[in-house]
Parts: C-alpha cells; sequence; structure tokens
C-alpha cells in the first residue's frame, strides 16, 4: 500500500512540474519564485502543525509558500498583511474554495454558510447573523457546565482527558442552543449512539489521503460504507429535529404566541427570520447550515479552552492570579456569571485571546477569481489561496516571542499591533457568525472551573514542556490528561 502510495506521489510530482513549466506565465510576465514547501509527508501523517514552526525565516519575508498536494497548487499566505488583504477583499472576488462534491467533506457539511458562495451565502448569513444573537444564553451555558461538575464526581479521583470532557460540554451546550435537544453527553461514560455517529463522520471527513487521492472516496471499502450510513443516520437525525421545530413554530403562530424570553434556538429563530425577510429556506439547506454551525462550534472552542486550562495547569502563578479576579467580581461561591461581568475579566479574556492566538482554526480556502498581487508576487486567476491562520498568528513582524503563552501581551499597548494579526475567527464580510457565541462559551466554561477546582499536570505528562497535538486536519491535543480538585 505504502510503495502505491508513493508511486502516486512521484507520478503527481512530474506531471505538475511539467504543467507550471507551460504556465509559469501570468499577465505577459514572469512569475516570481514563490518558495516552495515540500507537502509529500502530510499525504501520510496529516497537515500537522509542526511543519510551521520550522518554517524559514525567508518564508515569512516572502509572506508566502507554495505546496503541491494531488491535482493542485496551493498557495498558503503567512504574512499577516498578505491574510488582511485577501479575507477583507469582496466575497465575490476571493470565494471559498469549492471543494470536489464527492469529497467527504461536501458529503457531510453541504454547501450551508461555511462552504457557499454568491446569493446562497448572502442568503444565509442574513438568516444567521439575528438567529445567533437571540441564541446567546449564558444561563444555558452555565446549567451544562453545572452538568458537567456533576459528571466529573465520578472520574476526579484519576486524571482527566480535558479535551474529551469539553468535547461532551460543547456538544451539550450546541445541543441545547442550537435545535433546544439534550444529546445525553453528561449523563455516563458511555457516548449515545448519535454522537458516536458523529465522531466516526469526522474522522472520516478529515482522512487526508482522500483529498489527495479523490479516487478512494468511490471503492466499496469498509470505511467508505461506515461513512455513507453515518451520515444517513446523522441526517435522518437532524431531519426531524428540523420538522418538529416546523410544526412547533406552526403551532406558535396559529396560537399568536410569543416565547417569553429574549433567547432563542438557532434553528426556530432561522425558521421565523425566513419568514420575516420572506425567504424560502429549504429543509436541506437548514440541515446544512445546523451541521456546520455544530460542527465548527464543537471543535474550535473546546480546543480553545482546552488550551485555556493547559497553560493554567501549566502555570499556577497566572491561574491563581486568574482566579484571584474572578473572585474579585462575581465572589467565592460557584455560579453562573453575567455577560457584564464576563467582559470585566480583563486577565481571564486575556488569557482566552492568547489560546485563540496560539491554537486558532489551522486554514481558511479561497480561491482567486481574478490576478491578484501579494507584495511582488502575482497570483493567477483560479489560484488556490490557504490562509494560515497559525502562522499569522506567530508572524515574528507583529508577535514578539510568538511561540510563548503571554496573556499579558493583551494588557499592554502591543494589544493595538496584535490586532492587525489577530484571526482566530477570520475577518472581513466572511468572518465568523458564530464568535460572539464561542468567546462567551469560553469565558463561562473557564470562570466556572476556576470557582469549583484547581488543577495541575500530572508529573509524567507529555505536555510538561509545552502542548503536544495530535496529527488531525484540525487541532486538537494528544492525551491531554490534567489533575483536577474541587477547591476548599
Amino acid at each position: 500500500m505504502w510503495m502505491f502510495l508513493c508511486f502516486l506521489i512521484i507520478i503527481i510530482y512530474i506531471v505538475q512540474k511539467n504543467y507550471y513549466r507551460k504556465h509559469n506565465k501570468i499577465l505577459g510576465n514572469e512569475v516570481p519564485k514563490i518558495p516552495f514547501l515540500s507537502a509529500a509527508w502530510s499525504v501520510i501523517t496529516g497537515p500537522h502543525v509542526d511543519v510551521l514552526e520550522v518554517i524559514p525565516n525567508e518564508y515569512y519575508q516572502s509572506g508566502i509558500y507554495k505546496a503541491r498536494l494531488g491535482p493542485h497548487d496551493y498557495y498558503t499566505i503567512i504574512s499577516a498583511d498578505f491574510a488582511r488583504k485577501l479575507l477583507t477583499e469582496s466575497e465575490d472576488v476571493v470565494p471559498k474554495y469549492e471543494f470536489n462534491s464527492e469529497l467527504p467533506v461536501l458529503k457531510f457539511y453541504g454547501t450551508g454558510i461555511v462552504f457557499s458562495n454568491g446569493e446562497q451565502w448572502r442568503t444565509h448569513r442574513k438568516l444567521s447573523n439575528p438567529a445567533f444573537n437571540r441564541a446567546l444564553s449564558p444561563n444555558i451555558i452555565g446549567d451544562v457546565v453545572l452538568d458537567a461538575f456533576r459528571y466529573l464526581r465520578k472520574e476526579i479521583h484519576e486524571p482527566v482527558n480535558i479535551y474529551e470532557l469539553l468535547q461532551r460540554i460543547t456538544i451539550e451546550v450546541l445541543g441545547q442552543l442550537a435545535f433546544g435537544y439534550s444529546f445525553g453527553t453528561l449523563k455516563s461514560k458511555e457516548l449515545p449512539d448519535i454522537v458516536r455517529k458523529y465522531k466516526t463522520i469526522l474522522n472520516h471527513v478529515e482522512s487526508y489521503p482522500l483529498y489527495v487521492f479523490p479516487f478512494l472516496n468511490k471503492l466499496p471499502t469498509k470505511k467508505n460504507r461506515i461513512f455513507n450510513a453515518s451520515v444517513k443516520d446523522f441526517d435522518k437525525f437532524i431531519f426531524e429535529i428540523i420538522d418538529l421545530k416546523r410544526i412547533e413554530l406552526a403551532k406558535r403562530r396559529k396560537l399568536n404566541e410569543k416565547k417569553k424570553s429574549n433567547n432563542e434556538e438557532l434553528l426556530i429563530s432561522m425558521l421565523e427570520a425566513s419568514e420575516q425577510e420572506n425567504i424560502n429556506i429549504g429543509t436541506k439547506d437548514l440541515r446544512d447550515n445546523m451541521i456546520n454551525f455544530f460542527s465548527a462550534g464543537n471543535d474550535t472552542t473546546s480546543m480553545s479552552v482546552s488550551s485555556s486550562i493547559y497553560y493554567l495547569a501549566r502555570f499556577p502563578e497566572m491561574q491563581k492570579r486568574a482566579r484571584e479576579e474572578v473572585i474579585r467580581m462575581i465572589g467565592n461561591e460557584v455560579k453562573i456569571p453575567t455577560a457584564e461581568q464576563l467582559k470585566e475579566m480583563k486577565y481571564v479574556n486575556a488569557i482566552i485571546k492568547e489560546s485563540l492566538r496560539r491554537y486558532p482554526a489551522p486554514m481558511t480556502y479561497r480561491q482567486l477569481q481574478k490576478p491578484t498581487q501579494f507584495g511582488e508576487y502575482v497570483l493567477p486567476e483560479k489560484s488556490i489561496i490557504r490562509v494560515s491562520n497559525y502562522a499569522v498568528h506567530h508572524d515574528p513582524k507583529y508577535w514578539d516571542e510568538p511561540y510563548k503563552f503571554d496573556p499579558e501581551r493583551w494588557l499592554t499597548n502591543e494589544k493595538k499591533n496584535c490586532q492587525h494579526s489577530y484571526i482566530p475567527f477570520s475577518l472581513g464580510p466572511r468572518n465568523c457568525v458564530g464568535q460572539n457565541f464561542s468567546v462567551m462559551e469560553q469565558r463561562i466554561i473557564i470562570v466556572m472551573f476556576l470557582l469549583k477546582y484547581e488543577w495541575s499536570l500530572p508529573e509524567n505528562s507529555i505536555h510538561k514542556d509545552d502542548l503536544v497535538l495530535s496529527s488531525s486536519f484540525l487541532f486538537r491535543p494528544k492525551n491531554l490528561e490534567i489533575n483536577i480538585k474541587e477547591r476548599i
């Protein structure tokens, strides 16, 4: 199998090299040589973040590099200046890259707000903005965290896999805030069947060889069969919820009832917004958006909170200072903080910003609709552009000691420079619609954990010197175990 993969890599390399010899002129000019970074390793290992930590200075000086993966060349932006130029362009000039519809990423995520373009994307965005504003509910998030504390009573006598716990928390929060459904992830150690299917789907979606060799997706393999069956089951689950919410909304209209509180589930809010805007949104579009929201909120938030808890374990003085700020603001009793209290916790917010800086969503994919200049380079129309959020967040032009976890940088004048190269939720017209929701959730989880627990790294932790990540498409810590004890 490995010999076959190596043979294919060599063939693809030769074909692409010959192709680009013939197509290396843009606008009548020779293209300046863009630094090339071999990406053959990622076919086997996955796009691990470590490669970015060894990029030579000349790569940052150029601000862009090229990597050849399968049938395509990808231009990867690592400069904060180039990233800002690209991301603030009109969404019609630099739309999202449209993956092959046969790839698992589109089979599962569909064409919701993350992967759609043009009028379809604008419709999704128009309906999503007010829906997310109405879904912000500190009390629902806080109640789930309290459930997590009860769940932890059975596990606290031994090191806790904090990332796995946070995945349970974020899934439960998203279920309740997105469509008023409790998955029950905090009731027992065994995950519900639908959540296990969801994780099976994600593992398949993130299988890197399937993107480099698309024909693998059509083979009648056991993994492909399990993936397709799991997507079908998850679709059935989502479609049933959508039908129930349509019935609920129809009953509410018939009785001329309004929800008593300002908070509303995402799904209901989108249905109401579609009626108010006279937009006929189909069940498939609703399904795609719910899955987009669900997956994005689960992975980004759980990774960011995991890294915050890790660094507070590694640096006890930071944990002590953060806890003192929380107690000063809301007292020593475990309770759900208000939105106003959360905004005033400057040090806790600095920790969250620094965690998002160190480990953002890895890549943003775009495709140029016209030749575009970045510094001395002119990239051709239809070029596939990847913005490495991770690399931008470690651009030495804007960050002092970029690989150091330093919340203080957000409490000084340096933060003015930081904002220029800080894109955890992207920026421009296609910035993340759920960023306020994610930040609020992170704040509540960390604040309540600081009130309830003290924690530290086990002596034999593999993360003693730095956070070790697993080889996966998204950033995930490898077996991040934390010693947790209740505060007296």
